[in-house]
C-alpha cells in the first residue's frame, strides 16, 4: 500500500506517567492518586475526588479538566471545564455545610 500520509485520529492520549508536572508526579509518586485504565489521565470518581493507588477515593483532593477525560471523556473546552469547576465547588461547600452541621449537632 501506498500512501501520501497517516493521520492518527485517536485524539490526545497522554499517560500522565510521563508529565514534567511536579504536582501530578508527587500525587502518582506517594500513592495520592493512580493512573486511570486507559492511561489518558488520572483516575477520579464521579464528583471529581482523586482515587489513590488503593482505590479509594480522596476526601482532599479533586481534579478537573484533561486530566479527568477517563471518566468524562470530552473535557477540554473552557465551557465544560468552567461548568466542572462550579459544580465542584458546589459539592465542596455543601459537604463543608454537611460537616459543619454533624459538629453542631453534637455539641
Amino acid at each position: 500500500m501506498h500512501v501520501g500520509a497517516i493521520v492518527d485520529c485517536t485524539g490526545i492520549v497522554k499517560d500522565p506517567r510521563a508529565t514534567a508536572n511536579p504536582a501530578v508526579r508527587s500525587l502518582l509518586e506517594r500513592g495520592l492518586a493512580r493512573v486511570d485504565p486507559l492511561r489518558i489521565g488520572i483516575e477520579t470518581d464521579r464528583n471529581c475526588a482523586i482515587i489513590g493507588h488503593d482505590g479509594v477515593p480522596s476526601r482532599r483532593l479533586y481534579a478537573v479538566g484533561p486530566l479527568t477525560r477517563a471518566a468524562f471523556w470530552e473535557i477540554s473546552a473552557i465551557p465544560v471545564i468552567r461548568n466542572q469547576c462550579a459544580e465542584l465547588a458546589t459539592l465542596l461547600v455543601r459537604s463543608d455545610e454537611e460537616r459543619r452541621l454533624a459538629s453542631l449537632a453534637r455539641v
